[in-house]
């Protein structure tokens, strides 16, 4: 869709490119199965992030979404695996210029202080969890906002506030650590469990008291639309909106106006405010001499008119509510100059009502009155002394003097190209040469300087690896192409043997004179078959599986049983094992004991020896009316097992043999002679 643009540096030379200011339009309160969300899951098919966020990616009148994920356990959070892979998705769906995904977390429990909505975080915030993540005690909102202040970039958010959650806040004296983290506040919210998705169901909660507390107590914020969304209706069940003002879409620009309090809460979904004073943009917080000039232009690219424009003001810190100080009608602009004390904190925000009813509220202007300041024009400067390298993020510093309040950056070659955060992230793909410019700007106007920056070749680091193996194996993960390594897994050698039990990825940084590169693999672990089982079917064997068999006699490989069922012999222990065409295999089956009758074919040495006496005490004697050479007799229990076995040099009937098998228990057994002419099998009772 079209963005109308909002031109804030009129006072910028005309060498100087302005930075401008687009409308963008979504949400940032909603719920998905990762916690207490997609309560409909089972018509609407939708369970993950991913799914939402292109849910919402065509809805209406969405540049944003934001996903908030209750973070603990009773609220329906597994575990903090499910951040992640939450953050991932937000990764998946996001398309700078054209849809912002957003991934954060709904933080505490409503009966213990209420809840925050908290972005800008890689971490579950919590208690439920442990060592998984950042520890932040359950209603501990002081060490939450400390937590929230020690990171860059990351805010909190105010949803569904009641005068007496987040410890007191709203009747307590101003707590300037809340101060630093909260940006806004939900002006409504909801309805949470709509199924609409037709853009019909509006909210008619409405928070204003609580905003109108928050400012008399000297907080800073903003106010927004909350649709708190539950079931699957991502961006569809009302037409409000929470309308950020940015330079770019993309998300650290969108968490950079969220920081900078640059939005309103809007009925309507495309109604675009322009409120400024000294062309300095709603949220900015203004010192300067002279009264404040408020400057008001709405646009609705609908062609809805505006019935009227309210301006509230009131003192930051007084404890007193704003109070309404101009309002006109039918009329899309406003001009108008306030006599204010100086020295006082003044703030001014806009109350809108549209000709079909709609509203909207604005966030503030915050304005000090200084007869004795005098603002310079910036001398803009940055920092250049520091190692610039291919396809690795780095942070120019801003080293601008007389305190700019906005900042435009030129970075060709790099992503983004531009940015208007004072110390932005920047990532030059290709070693070169190239020009940064940057323009600082204040109400006094504005200045540009132009650096040369060298970006470094950065190593190309690979993983030489196997890409599966089977589970109990290990593999040798070999890293290449720089100096020193760093592996996800701790490991700091060329060389990292890793065995994983379940698929697993690693990731490796490589170091070289300053720059490094990150490479990544996934080794696929193959799950072991289950163990086979055996079934004795009239003295044929059986296995469960009907591929991948190889049987087995007394742990030796019989060459060539490879079938689903196998016919032995001989008298033994059988087993059987399987493996898959990855070449995992499974565990050996039970034993399985087989006692074979006599042979047919051994008739002649069936009849040619005679065992007594049998039943016997333990000593038994055997002769052979045929002479047999280095006969070996083996005593074999009933299952298979072999209990003893001895080495004769000849067996005759001049020449018997004398077993003594007294250590031997009572019962039954398997007596086998094996011969130079056959073998022999018969059955032996030890009483």
């Amino acid at each position: 869709m079209i963005k109308y643009l909002l031109l804030v540096g009129l006072l910028i030379s005309s060498n100087c490119q302005a930075q401008q200011l687009n409308f963008y339009f979504g949400n940032m309160h909603a719920h998905t199965s990762y916690s207490d969300g997609n309560k409909d899951s089972a018509t609407s098919g939708m369970t993950t992030p991913l799914q939402a966020f292109n849910y919402a990616k065509q809805s209406t009148q969405i540049d944003f979404y934001g996903i908030s994920e209750h973070n603990h356990y009773s609220a329906g959070m597994p575990a903090p695996v499910y951040y992640q892979k939450g953050l991932d998705d937000a990764d998946a769906a996001n398309v700078d210029g054209q849809f912002v995904a957003l991934y954060g977390m709904e933080w505490g429990v409503i009966s213990s202080g209420g809840h925050l909505l908290v972005y800008g975080f890689d971490s579950l915030c919590g208690w439920d969890f442990g060592p998984q993540e950042i520890f932040v005690n359950e209603a501990d909102y002081n060490k939450l906002y400390q937590t929230i202040n020690r990171k860059t970039g990351s805010f909190a958010y105010l949803a569904h506030p009641q005068y007496d959650d987040y410890n007191n806040l709203f009747n307590q004296p101003y707590n300037p650590v809340a101060n630093e983290a909260i940006v806004g506040m939900a002006m409504r919210s909801g309805p949470a469990f709509s199924t609409n998705s037709s853009y019909s169901n509006p909210s008619s909660s409405n928070f204003l008291s609580r905003y109108n507390d928050a400012l008399r107590r000297g907080y800073h914020v903003a106010p927004g639309i909350d649709h708190d969304t539950h079931n699957s209706v991502f961006g569809r069940q009302s037409a409000g909106r929470l309308v950020l003002q940015a330079p770019l879409l993309n998300r650290a620009e969108i968490y950079n106006a969220f920081r900078k309090r640059r939005f309103y809460a809007s009925d309507d979904w495309n109604t675009e405010v322009d409120f400024r004073i000294l062309n300095e943009p709603m949220g900015s917080i203004i010192t300067h001499a002279g009264n404040p000039s408020i400057q008001v232009s709405i646009n609705d690219p609908d062609g809805e008119s505006t019935a009227s424009i309210a301006v509230f003001s009131g003192i930051a810190g007084s404890g007193n509510a704003p109070t309404q100080l101009t309002v006109v009608n039918n009329t899309n602009s406003l001009t108008f100059t306030h006599n204010v004390m100086g020295n006082t904190p003044y703030y001014y925000y806009l109350y809108i009502v549209q000709a079909d009813g709609n509203k909207i509220w604005t966030s503030p202007i915050w304005y000090t009155k200084d007869d004795n300041l005098v603002v310079q024009t910036p001398n803009a400067d940055f920092d250049t002394s520091i190692t610039i390298c291919s396809n690795n993020p780095v942070v120019l510093h801003d080293n601008s003097s007389n305190t700019p309040t906005s900042w435009w950056w030129t970075a060709n070659g790099a992503y983004p190209i531009n940015s208007s955060l004072q110390n932005p992230t920047f990532n030059f793909a290709n070693p070169g040469t190239y020009q940064v410019k940057l323009i600082a700007t204040n109400t006094a106007g504005s200045d540009s300087i132009i650096k040369t920056i060298v970006v470094q070749s950065s190593p190309t680091v690979q993983i030489a690896s196997v890409d599966s193996i089977c589970k109990g194996s290990s593999v040798t993960l070999l890293a290449t192409g720089a100096n020193n390594y760093v592996w996800s897994n701790g490991a700091t050698d060329v060389i990292n043997a890793v065995n994983p039990n379940t698929t697993t990825s690693y990731t490796v940084s490589g170091w070289q004179a300053g720059c490094y590169d990150t490479a990544k693999v996934i080794v696929k672990v193959f799950q072991n078959l289950q163990t086979p089982v055996i079934t004795n079917n009239a003295g044929t064997l059986v296995s469960s599986y009907a591929n991948g068999n190889q049987w087995y006699y007394y742990n030796s490989i019989i060459s060539g049983a490879t079938s689903q069922q196998f016919l032995p012999s001989t008298t033994g222990i059988y087993q059987v094992q399987v493996s898959d065409s990855m070449g995992c295999k499974s565990e050996f089956s039970l034993p399985q004991a087989i006692v074979s009758a006599i042979a047919e074919n051994d008739f002649e040495i069936r009849n040619a020896y005679k065992v007594y006496p049998n039943p016997s005490q333990g000593i038994i004697h055997i002769n052979s009316e045929a002479t047999h050479l280095n006969v070996r007799c083996k005593i074999l229990s009933m299952n298979g097992y072999k209990v003893h076995e001895q080495l004769f040099a000849e067996c005759s009937f001049s020449r018997p043999l004398t077993l003594n098998l007294s250590h031997l228990s009572k019962g039954g057994y398997v007596i086998k002679f094996e011969t130079d002419l056959g073998v022999y099998e018969t059955k032996l009772q030890l009483e």
